[in-house]
């Protein structure tokens, strides 16, 4: 017996999928099965049970060799999972139910990533620069993603048609908050830079984004990669939640989660109806929109939060090692503020 599994998406879907393929693999310890992602499939690499199953389709010789004599091929889709879109699952359950084919989601592994010891030290040395760069030794480091993939420069500054990523205003105001107390690392580098944080040019691999979320002591951001990355690697957040559900998509028994409460939901039926899917959106703008008072609220709840948040890094406990030094960090070549 010979099964393919193909996990399509971004790569939020790929780590919320990792539990349900080690899951499989339990299941089927007799069984020849692989698995199949495009473009993420490094984000495996160190799972022992998935590193040398997972491999890249648009690789050449990939159909001839796995898919052409396959007896089976799963294609899981949370997007059309009643429960899911329901808003009654996590997207972590959801490919339980389409790839084990159980709603007993007892035995599902907890989220996970493997980061090599190179990774983490390597991240170490970024976050230690970082606090020197800002001359803030003594603080604790934040890394922010507040903008998702769909996010686009505009004339009225970074704006999600998803409503999945926070709005500009309400991210420059956090940025001027959290600047003045905290180590501030800006994972939205390549489409905007703020001043008197730190902007990593060129943009890190997403491997490297791990161990740095790994090494932080908080994360704070919006419906995309970033929080899935900083719930595997055991990093505490808080997630601003707009134009999606935080059931589907976060982890609201593990995160602090904000959302605008007096505005209501419209599930937006992804991969399902792109029309009604647009329509939703329009419907859920009022979510992506906060009041002065509600950007205040959110500013003191998180701060509560980091303040309660034991320190992980400490001025000098990472030595000059060129081996572990990036080289679009040396010297803090790499930082802009």
């Amino acid at each position: 017996m010979k099964t393919i599994i193909n996990i399509d998406g971004g790569l939020g879907r790929v780590i919320t999928a990792i539990p349900a393929l080690l899951k499989y693999g339990k299941l089927h310890p007799n069984e020849d099965w692989y698995v199949m992602i495009p473009g993420w499939d490094f984000m495996t690499w160190g799972i022992e049970e998935l590193q040398q199953r997972t491999f890249n389709p648009e690789t050449k010789g990939m159909f001839e060799n796995y898919y052409w004599d396959a007896d089976k091929v799963i294609s899981p889709e949370p997007y059309k999972l009643p429960a899911f879109y329901r808003n009654e699952i996590s997207l972590r359950e959801a490919f339980d139910v389409l790839i084990n084919d159980t709603t007993d989601h007892s035995d599902l592994p907890e989220m996970t990533l493997e980061l090599t010891i190179d990774e983490i030290l390597n991240a170490r040395k970024i976050i230690s620069d970082a606090k020197q760069f800002l001359k803030m030794e003594d603080k604790k480091v934040i890394v922010y993603q507040p903008f998702g993939s769909t996010a686009l420069q505009s004339d009225l500054g970074i704006y999600d048609k998803s409503m999945r990523s926070m709005n500009h205003t309400f991210s420059n105001f956090l940025v001027e908050k959290l600047k003045k107390d905290y180590v501030v690392i800006n994972m939205n580098a390549p489409l905007w830079v703020w001043e008197g944080i730190v902007n990593l040019q060129p943009d890190p691999d997403l491997r490297t984004w791990s161990a740095i979320i790994q090494q932080a002591d908080y994360f704070i951001g919006c419906d995309s990669c970033g929080q899935h990355i900083a719930r595997s690697v055991g990093t505490d957040a808080s997630v601003v939640i707009a134009g999606t559900h935080e059931v589907n998509v976060s982890y609201p028994e593990k995160f602090h989660i904000f959302k605008k409460k007096d505005a209501k939901y419209y599930p937006a039926p992804m991969r399902v109806s792109m029309l009604n899917s647009n329509l939703a959106d329009k419907l859920n703008e009022k979510r992506a929109s906060f009041t002065e008072e509600e950007m205040n609220s959110f500013y003191k709840e998180v701060v509560k939060k980091i303040e309660r948040t034991p320190a992980k890094i400490q001025l000098g406990s990472v030595k000059e090692t060129s081996t572990v030094v990036s080289k679009q960090l040396k010297d803090s070549k790499g930082f802009s503020k």
